[in-house]
């Protein structure tokens, strides 16, 4: 088989259930921890719980976020590279073929245009080897159910099509959002929208739930591609804003103290200030008599 460097997609022909290795949940120790060295001789798909998980799939490095997946393909040297103290669930499984199959990027944005609109029936199935999942936690219970059913039934055509069913989630919650128009790399919509919805709510005590609830997504996904698309978290953005939007009332207006905390969210003068204080250095009056 040829070598590949640095595979971004990976094929899974599902005429045929995917064949059930082993499974299971994983704690680190200690904050000390780092994954085992080892050749994999099978498929792995981990799911990141909790904390980071930072692992080699031969010479490229993989940096995992809770809430996020890596499925590091066989005949490859897996390795920790630094300490993680993370949790997730990990799933080994194979082709019937006993084939490991390779796209471009290019190829599987085409397919995932033409999945979303419902114009295509494959036995392929196409992932990212890695990325954030859109609704971890629809994963997680797959995850649990499956470790359910092999201990209580022992059934090994049962688990197969439990593993099968787990990645076909996890592509159809891909295939969900990105066909709202939303490709990998090509998150500038998106996040634009998020910037206009803080200004238009810039005078409520907006969170990073609140707008995931409004765009429908998991909020730790959407804030991870928030930042991923502008360099900074939503929550942080959110602080950016309230705090310009502070500075200008402060330097251009009469407005008292408190009718500026009411008017950008808050319960109170004493949050506001102490909110102004911890992000400039300032108390509100502070800041305002640098400008008399």
């Amino acid at each position: 088989m040829d070598k590949v460097i640095k595979p971004a997609d990976l094929i899974f022909n599902i005429e045929k259930p995917l064949i059930f290795n082993w499974a299971g949940m994983f704690k680190s120790p200690s904050a000390s921890w780092s994954h085992l060295t080892r050749t994999l001789y099978d498929y792995e798909l981990m799911v990141v719980t909790k904390g980071t998980l930072y692992i080699k799939s031969g010479e490229d490095k993989y940096e995992v976020p809770e809430g996020s997946y890596i499925i590091m393909p066989p005949l490859v040297l897996q390795q920790g590279y630094r300490p993680s103290d993370c949790t997730f669930y990990w799933l080994h499984f194979a082709q019937n073929e006993g084939e490991v199959f390779f796209y471009d990027s290019s190829c599987a944005s085409e397919e995932y245009r033409t999945c979303a609109n419902g114009q295509l029936r494959t036995k392929y199935l196409l992932l990212p080897m890695s990325g954030i999942i859109p609704s971890p936690e629809r994963i997680v219970v797959m995850f649990k159910q499956l470790l359910d059913a092999e201990k209580c039934y022992q059934n090994k055509s049962y688990d197969d099509f439990y593993v099968t069913s787990i990645l076909l989630e996890l592509k159809s919650q891909l295939l969900s959002f990105y066909s709202k128009g939303f490709m990998p790399g090509n998150h500038n919509r998106l996040c634009n929208n998020i910037k206009d919805y803080i200004k238009w709510h810039i005078c409520e005590p907006v969170t990073v739930a609140e707008i995931a609830s409004y765009y429908g997504y998991n909020a730790r996904y959407l804030s991870a591609l928030f930042k991923d698309c502008t360099g900074i978290s939503i929550k942080d953005y959110i602080i950016n804003a309230k705090t310009a939007q502070a500075k200008s009332l402060l330097e251009g207006t009469g407005n008292s103290i408190s009718q500026i905390a009411y008017s950008l969210g808050f319960q109170d003068n004493h949050n506001f200030s102490k909110f102004f204080k911890k992000v400039t250095g300032l108390t509100p009056s502070e800041y305002r008599n640098l400008f008399i």
